[in-house]
């Protein structure tokens, strides 16, 4: 389902393309004379995707901006999308426009092999009465028209060739200045059959400015510059890059947005495959900038990537031998200052583009006296700084806002150090005494991301409020120290590693600021998960965070919200490791079960620390206990399920919270004895709860583990009843679009020879049937091979039961379901011998 983000911006824009459909041949009703009523447009288009009419309505706002619903099916809005492209003049722009007021993931700029496996979900009415995709030929069609710009080989979506796709970031300056023989090299390098060129060199040397312009240049006119099917760039200047983020980006920029949820192991083979593939005519050129603070991961995978992709690294001098190890054949091109007139014309450069920017004539003044400056002092300071871009703009900041002559302060930098590291301690040292005390609180922050930060989670960490946060950012930028950028609708501010490290380095000697930062920090996280994770059903301390919402903006923020849940573990921040994990316990069930038990244990004993018995039973039952038995580890999972049972015995038992848990805890217990083969067991405890009163959150588990029991003796239409029957409770308090609630249903369906709802219930599994994640299609491939096998489509069950297999192998080689997997897979392949 594709959840609408702004319904009000959708409905308008959908609006406009169904109307221009009421003209159409196809749509247009010809009434006669005098008849007012009867069959309008609106009904000839319903018919053909499935809907009524007033559903339609209801899309376009016609009846009311309360009524445009929050979410559709994906068939039937790309079918709505189809149509309305196919028959009138729509253009791309409107479509990417439409998507990114939903859930759906947007490549921009726009390709015609995205536009067109969009378009191939559309699910309208074909000519023999089935519902599905419209044809090839008919998309290539609508591909062409929306890309006229681009050549008909380029345009068939339905192959892999497509123009060249990038996603360099914008150059921080208009004008590239020297580095000529090391371009070439660059340049050079590109033509060889070397996989592999590191550019190395000192702090703020320019290695990810000449890298940049290496890049621009293979996208520009020039014949010069070898051609790209693809550049990808990966920046790891951020502190904590991880292989995850690494992988994402290459699958987004090839347009495999599916993978970005699924585990490393799967992402890291279908990427792999994906550049192989891009690499077929025109290779593919992979930049990972300060490639020395990524994950050794990162390293590991880029040393064995196919032949035609060209990577090109950046990393500081003394990563050199290491990477080299790691390579078998690199080219080494080692940044050293600018050369004198280089030097010098940057520094004329930077001086006026800080003169565009500034706005106080007090420091216009001052920077245009450095535009003065004798040739023998602009000399001395070139030597001062030895050349190096980053250590020339800070000074040029400094100068112009700094109270001495800029002569002293030139001599002042020829006496700092023989080294860049005591030129920047000193620069560094200069400016933090300019800076005022809410500038310093950011500075000091910056080191507690992973990822880039936004005003929001900057702001709070540092305890500033919008006013104060803006001066301070605005005085960082001035002094050369960030870099604001807009990214998909938000602003990240980037920053080179010497600030972030010299900022943590004050920050290591105030003991308390850092408490009360990290403090605030963290808090702010929790509420970043209760606001983008709570439901307002069922209303509970615990299963109020059951998915059930868009999770694209905590993913988006999941690089941080793990670091403040790993530091909260490590400095036995209790309290709010306690309150992380409760909000985030049921969204790792989909990204990472084996986090979900560490954490979920590591929680549950600061709950027991704190004497929260009531939390610590949570953890251990529901966090560790579940997810410990979809993994297969029974002897771990009784062993939780047992101890969050015995601390809810010295619990009150008037709390209705204790009292469901200790029913659930007994279900579990039961549904784990049905894994062991001990049926007898499992039933007694079922009947020992079946009279107790509990919400229909437990009484919605306690049906499905019933139906488990009735399933695995055969009894499958009583099956189907109890399964259907807690879907039916779920739906008192929103719904719980949950595995165990469609998985058995499927199967239970299928030994019923009833194929079509069991095809319906492996659907319900996927969250978004466009963008599953791993174990949704695990569980989905397993249920469609059986499905199939059933059906007498033997070969169609083989793949799907592979495909299940090698997602098990890649996510979870523990996972409980796969004995299960296994077997069907032998039986396939005997009765395909047979």
């Amino acid at each position: 389902m594709a959840e609408l983000e702004d319904q009000k911006q959708f409905a308008e824009l959908l609006a406009p393309g169904v109307k221009s459909l009421k003209l159409h041949p196809d749509y247009k009703i010809r009434r006669k004379k005098n008849e007012k009523t009867g069959q309008s447009y609106l009904d000839n288009i319903s018919h053909q995707l499935g809907v009524s009419p007033n559903t339609i309505k209801s899309w376009i706002g016609q009846m009311g901006v309360n009524y445009i619903p929050g979410r559709i099916d994906d068939g039937k809005l790309f079918g709505m999308i189809w149509i309305i492209l196919e028959k009138t003049d729509m253009n791309i722009e409107w479509f990417t426009g439409l998507l990114e007021t939903t859930t759906i993931p947007v490549i921009k700029p726009a390709l015609p092999v995205w536009a067109a496996s969009c378009l191939k979900k559309a699910k309208t009415l074909r000519k023999d009465g089935s519902f599905g995709s419209p044809l090839d030929e008919d998309i290539e069609k609508v591909v062409k028209r929306l890309f006229p710009d681009v050549p008909d080989h380029k345009t068939n979506a339905l192959t892999e060739q497509m123009t060249l796709t990038h996603n360099l970031p914008s150059r921080w300056s208009g004008h590239f200045i020297g580095r000529r023989f090391d371009i070439e090299a660059i340049r050079q390098w590109m033509l060889s059959p070397s996989p592999v060129c590191l550019i190395t060199g000192w702090a703020g040397m320019g290695k990810t400015t000449t890298a940049l312009e290496a890049a621009y240049s293979c996208i520009g006119d020039s014949s010069n510059w070898p051609a790209f099917n693809s550049i990808i760039w990966v920046s790891a200047d951020w502190k904590g890059l991880s292989f995850s983020d690494f992988l994402n980006t290459i699958a987004y920029q090839l347009g495999r947005t599916e993978q970005i949820d699924k585990s490393i192991n799967e992402k890291r083979f279908v990427v792999r495959n994906a550049l192989a593939n891009y690499t077929r005519e025109e290779p593919v050129l992979l930049i990972v900038d300060s490639a020395d603070t990524a994950e050794s991961d990162i390293l590991e995978f880029i040393t064995s990537l196919p032949q035609g992709v060209k990577i090109l690294l950046t990393a500081r001098e003394n990563l050199k031998q290491t990477y080299r190890e790691g390579f078998g054949e690199m080219v080494t091109i080692q940044l050293s200052g600018l050369e004198k007139t280089d030097a010098l014309e940057y520094f004329h450069q930077e001086v006026h583009r800080c003169l565009q920017i500034c706005n106080d004539p007090t420091k216009q003044a001052k920077l245009a006296q450095l535009l003065e400056l004798s040739p023998e002092l602009k000399s001395e300071f070139i030597s001062a700084t030895a050349g190096n871009p980053k250590a020339t703009a800070l000074s040029i900041a400094y100068m112009s806002d700094d109270d001495i002559p800029a002569q002293q302060l030139i001599h002042e930098l020829g006496k700092a150090g023989y080294s860049l590291l005591d030129l920047f301690d000193f620069l560094f040292g200069r400016t933090w005494h300019r800076c005022n005390e809410d500038t310093r609180k950011l500075w000091q922050v910056l080191c507690f991301f992973s990822k880039p930060p936004d005003e929001k989670s900057l702001a709070a960490a540092a305890g500033l409020d919008a006013r104060r946060f803006h001066y301070a950012v605005e005085q960082m930028r001035s002094y050369a120290l960030i870099q604001p950028e807009r990214i998909k609708g938000r602003t990240q501010y980037l920053v080179h590693q010497t600030v972030v490290a010299y900022g943590e380095q004050h920050l290591s000697e105030k003991q308390d600021f850092e408490n009360e930062a990290r403090r605030r920090w963290a808090h702010y996280y929790i509420h970043y998960a209760e606001t983008h994770l709570k439901r307002e059903q069922p209303n509970s301390i615990y299963w109020s965070y059951l998915l059930g919402r868009d999770l694209d903006q905590i993913k988006t923020e999941w690089p941080n919200i793990l670091k403040v849940i790993k530091w909260s573990s490590e400095t036995r921040q209790n309290e709010i490791l306690i309150e992380l994990i409760t909000r985030i316990s049921h969204f790792l069930s989909r990204i990472n079960l084996p986090l979900r038990i560490e954490y979920g244990r590591k929680a549950a004993d600061a709950a027991h620390q704190l004497g929260k018995h009531t939390r610590e039973a949570y953890f251990r039952i529901d966090t560790a206990g579940w997810a410990l038995l979809e993994v297969n580890d029974l002897d771990g999972a009784l062993q939780q399920i047992e101890a969050g049972l015995k601390i809810l015995e010295q619990s009150d038992s008037a709390d209705h919270d204790v009292h469901d848990l200790k029913v659930w805890g007994l279900a579990l217990q039961s549904r784990l004895f049905l894994k062991a083969g001990s049926h007898e067991k499992a039933e007694a405890i079922l009947t020992e709860i079946k009279d107790k009163p509990i919400s229909p959150t437990i009484q919605h588990r306690i049906l499905l583990v019933r139906g488990d029991l009735s399933f695995v003796r055969g009894h499958n239409e009583e099956a189907i009843q109890l399964y259907e029957a807690a879907n039916e409770i779920s739906s008192m308090y929103g719904g719980e679009k949950t595995i165990e609630a469609y998985f058995n249903l499927g199967i239970a369906y299928v030994k019923c020879d009833l194929f079509e709802k069991a095809e319906e219930a492996f659907e319900q599994m996927l969250y978004d049937k466009h963008n599953a994640n791993q174990v949704e299609l695990i569980y989905y491939y397993y249920g469609m091979a059986q499905l199939l096998y059933c059906k007498g489509e033997k070969t169609k069950a083989m793949e799907a039961n592979q495909k299940a297999i090698r997602l098990i192998d890649s996510w979870e080689p523990a996972i409980g379901i796969r004995g299960e997997v296994e077997q069907l897979g032998k039986a396939l392949e005997g009765n395909g011998r047979a």
